[in-house]
């Protein structure tokens, strides 16, 4: 559910900066007292224009029809005080939560760690690690530990250790008990940052220093850099091994392969004869090709070969069985201008933030002119009360405890303010070894934790398109809350209008007839003849006897593209069937005609029929009761620039 309502708040509610032919502050429209405007009409529209399925709402008249029912939901929400519910009000300040995460960077740092990534982009690295592992808040004694054994484990494999020898025998990383340490081809952002820094800035060769990630300590080895791939769309065709005789699949595949060298098309041949039922009927097709999410044996080389459209392998083995792998299209790697925001969403949101927060602190610290009085820093080490630190002792207000620790703007940090936040979380800081340094690890939190708040709550003031679009959040949680509320739920549980409408409409949810059984298709109508009659008197057929040029077999429907258009479902079985040439010979184990499905069958199609129904009549509703006028002039210069500009 939070996943639909994050993406249904994206599609309608969030927005971006544009241009405009008209005034900004043009009026557009007037709904029950309440203008909008050009800029609020623009926002929407521009930010949906590229996911709007239907195309017919493109159009500048059907799209304000559904911007006035957008407002009129809105308005009534508001009358309903959905704005003040503790759910919204909750859901809000989360959401405000995580978006003024993304204002906390240093742009400098930002546009550095961009520039790495659009450079390490151009190169896929193929390594091997062995990790060490080691808490990421671990005592420096343990860390050391950990560190001085990966020192260890290097120093024996400079010594001639093989590296896959060490990683089964040292790394704390399951797998390497079977992949023996190797990740495979991996590009920027596909591992934790460290790491991946660890390994781009690794020679071919060589096995890296100790590695820090929060796993605990790596040793990488680089086997290979080569050139980034270009993007490929790949397709395969598939005999599988499990049910037959190694040999048998490779014979099977070799002579799919011989189908390819004379010519026919590769989506024939895969739509015939691959045995992969998921990709069959689409040609083979596998999609967009990334690194690491095929798990099929050899297919990374293979693919890395392939460099032109149509290009087909040779048959391979893998754990499947039996492939050949094609390209069905391919392209380029996309312009760096055209990978920055994707690199910028994704910067900030690994472990590259981290990186981004300190210099965000220097930054603040800086910019609210932050200074630290050191001598009542360390008068805090004396006042502190280590012996009662768990039962959270209460600091009086004294003059010492007064005493001024640092300044930043109109704010101050007191010797009081630093104990009270230690006292407030001691399992935060028990472990902490000396006095001088759990004072210095309080200090520095508590710091950034003052800093971030004063940056944090200037926010909106600062930011006027921080604040836009919180608001236009919080209106889509209403939003979606009053259509929850007043549609969802009422018609999923009105069973008896559930009912009724299954009833009037009960013909749309006839339920296709189907077969279960085998086809066969012959060139030769004298083979299809034959073989019809040796199946209908239940002789035993041996299929190697007769040249067929496709079998099928399964369940099979009325729409299913390699069958004869039309089939009289009645007559299936009972004689031979001429279709573009060929000859089909069915043989069925079971059939069921078509039939009118009972409610419960059905029900929740018919629930998501009768909301959309429901939801419509409640958008006329809130139409004939309210009060309308467009400025119709605007709205024809709308028309004009994005009609135009679509057709384009």
């Amino acid at each position: 559910m939070k996943r639909i309502k994050k993406n249904f708040l994206f599609l309608l509610f969030s927005f971006s900066t544009f241009m405009y032919a008209q005034k900004p502050t043009d009026v557009l429209v007037t709904i029950n007292d309440s203008i909008y405007t050009v800029a609020d009409f623009e926002r929407l529209y521009n930010k949906n224009i590229d996911v709007i399925a239907d195309e017919s709402q493109k159009d500048i008249d059907n799209y304000f029809e559904l911007y006035k029912t957008y407002k009129l939901r809105l308005q009534h929400a508001y009358s309903l005080g959905i704005d003040q519910s503790p759910k919204v009000q909750q859901e809000f300040a989360m959401y405000r939560k995580e978006l003024a995460e993304k204002y906390f960077i240093n742009e400098k740092e930002l546009n550095r760690l961009l520039d790495e990534a659009l450079e390490r982009n151009k190169w896929e690295v193929n390594a091997s690690h062995i990790l060490i592992t080691v808490d990421e808040f671990a005592v420096p004694a343990d860390t050391l530990k950990a560190y001085n054994q990966a020192i260890a484990v290097r120093s024996e494999i400079l010594k001639g250790l093989p590296f896959e020898d060490a990683a089964v025998v040292y790394s704390n990383d399951l797998s390497a008990k079977h992949n023996k340490g190797n990740l495979g081809y991996f590009s920027v952002f596909k591992m934790v940052y460290p790491f991946e820094s660890g390994a781009y800035n690794t020679p071919v060769g060589a096995v890296s220093m100790p590695i820090r990630t929060k796993f605990g300590f790596h040793l990488i080895k680089v086997h290979k850099k080569r050139p980034a791939p270009k993007t490929k769309r790949i397709a395969h065709i598939l005999v599988e091994t499990k049910d037959k005789e190694q040999g048998d699949a490779q014979k099977k595949i070799n002579e799919i392969y011989k189908r390819l060298e004379v010519g026919d098309s590769f989506f024939d041949v895969a739509f015939h004869f691959s045995e992969d039922i998921h990709t069959r009927d689409n040609g083979g097709d596998l999609g967009i090709y990334n690194e690491g999410t095929l798990n099929i044996d050899g297919i990374s080389d293979i693919l890395y070969e392939l460099n032109f459209k149509d290009a087909y392998s040779k048959p391979f083995a893998s754990q499947y069985g039996w492939h050949i792998v094609a390209v069905t299209d391919i392209k380029e790697q996309p312009e760096e201008e055209d990978l920055k925001a994707n690199f910028l969403r994704k910067i900030k949101s690994d472990e590259r933030s981290k990186v981004l927060e300190k210099d965000l602190m220097d930054h603040l610290k800086e910019l609210y002119q932050f200074k630290v009085n050191t001598e009542n820093l360390s008068k805090t080490v004396s006042l502190l009360n280590r012996t009662e630190l768990m039962n959270q002792p209460k600091v009086e207000q004294t003059k010492e405890t007064e005493s001024v620790v640092a300044v930043f703007t109109d704010n101050q940090i007191t010797v009081k303010n630093i104990l009270d936040h230690i006292y407030s979380f001691p399992n935060k800081y028990a472990a902490t070894p000396t006095d001088e340094l759990l004072v210095k690890k309080a200090f520095n939190f508590y710091t950034l934790q003052k800093l971030k708040e004063t940056y944090n709550s200037n926010l909106e003031r600062n930011f006027p398109e921080f604040a836009h679009t919180l608001h236009e959040y919080k209106e889509g949680l209403m939003l979606f809350d009053l259509l929850e509320e007043k549609i969802w739920n009422v018609t999923a549980n009105d069973t008896v209008a559930l009912q009724n409408y299954f009833e009037q409409h009960q013909s749309n949810y006839t339920q296709p007839a189907h077969f279960i059984g085998e086809v066969y298709v012959f060139n030769n109508k004298s083979d299809a003849k034959t073989y019809h009659k040796l199946l209908k008197n239940n002789y035993t057929v041996k299929e190697a006897d007769f040249p067929m040029v496709y079998k099928y077999q399964g369940r099979f429907y009325r729409n299913d593209k390699r069958l004869p258009e039309n089939l009289d479902f009645n007559s299936l079985g009972k004689k031979v069937i001429k279709w573009n040439n060929l000859y089909y010979v069915f043989y069925l184990r079971d059939k069921k005609d078509s039939y009118e499905p009972a409610f419960e069958e059905v029900k929740s199609k018919v629930i998501t029929d009768y909301q959309a129904l429901f939801e419509k009549q409640f958008n006329e509703q809130l139409k004939e009761k309210a009060s309308i006028h467009a400025n119709q002039a605007v709205l024809n210069q709308l028309k004009t620039k994005y009609n135009k500009k679509n057709l384009n």
